[in-house]
């Protein structure tokens, strides 16, 4: 890679606030999903808001729950469709875009896009992919 310049290294931090965005096809309905990556920020909340936490004899102990955390995010980061959409909430009795997500998607669904999320999101990138680019 070439060596930047303090001014180029500058620029690119600064352009640095547009998110990925990937179309996947989830094959069963036929159906494309258009995800957009999320923010450390943003995934730090959705998996603190998805870890369950119990107080046992002074000790604390945390557990993820992982249904609940891909929910999550695949509605937080989807561009389309719109999961919340009034039509969708009335067909499934939801009361919002994660209850659809959780109610159309199959499990193995629900773990492909949130994996899909976190690989935008830049999660599974190793530092030689990142030498690399």
């Amino acid at each position: 890679m070439n060596t930047l310049t303090d001014e180029q290294i500058l620029q690119r931090l600064l352009d640095a606030d547009s998110l990925p965005e990937k179309t996947v096809t989830l094959s069963r309905l036929g159906v494309p999903v258009t995800l957009r990556g999320l923010t450390g920020k943003q995934v730090y909340h959705i998996r603190e808001r998805c870890t369950e936490r119990k107080e046992r004899r002074g000790q604390t102990s945390e557990r993820l729950d992982e249904e609940q955390f891909n929910v999550a995010l695949i509605a937080a980061a989807t561009v389309s469709p719109n999961w919340g959409d009034a039509k969708l909430l009335a067909k499934f009795q939801a009361s919002g875009g994660e209850e659809v997500i959780k109610r159309i998607l199959l499990a193995g669904e629900l773990s492909a896009l949130g994996d899909a999320v976190l690989d935008l999101s830049g999660f599974n990138t190793t530092l030689d992919e990142l030498k690399n680019e």
